[in-house]
């Protein structure tokens, strides 16, 4: 081989290096742009992230107090219920057998249904002005469970 033929060997191959080279090249220029179009699609798709958390569907609970219950709601309930008469006991935001006691007379005294819980209801006629005062039950000097006979008069014995 002389001399000249193996200059345009040589450089034969250095023309096809250089166009494969820039075959490659023009290849990822080409996917780099792809991919940089499909990351503005998505980009433009997902909401941008804040520290506040997302806002939620609820609804405010009504208020209910029961056996257990502890906290300022209930010392004002208990004094209310002290205003009324209801309640003699101490006024300590604390629910439990004297402060349910109270609050079932209440119901039964203001012809709500009587099971000790302070719900929506009961806290409505307790803060209105309709609210009855307390009334001692009425005492009666002859026994309920003497024997009466059939005209309902007692039996002497």
């Amino acid at each position: 081989m002389s001399n000249q033929q193996a200059r345009r060997s040589i450089s034969g191959w250095k023309v096809l290096l250089v166009v494969i080279l820039l075959l490659i090249g023009l290849f990822f220029l080409i996917r780099a742009n792809q991919v940089n179009r499909d990351y503005e699609v998505l980009a433009a798709t997902t909401p941008v992230p804040t520290q506040a958390p997302p806002p939620l569907a609820f609804r405010e609970l009504a208020p209910m107090y029961r056996y257990g219950s502890v906290g300022p709601e209930v010392i004002a309930l208990q004094e209310r219920l002290t205003e009324l008469g209801y309640y003699t006991g101490e006024i300590d935001g604390k629910y439990y057998e004297g402060t349910a006691a109270a609050v079932k007379v209440f119901q039964q005294q203001n012809g709500l249904d009587a099971d000790g819980i302070a719900g929506e209801k009961t806290l409505a006629v307790l803060r209105s002005d309709q609210a009855k005062r307390f009334t001692p039950p009425v005492a009666t000097n002859a026994p309920t469970d003497a024997p009466t006979n059939q005209d309902g008069k007692y039996n002497q014995p």
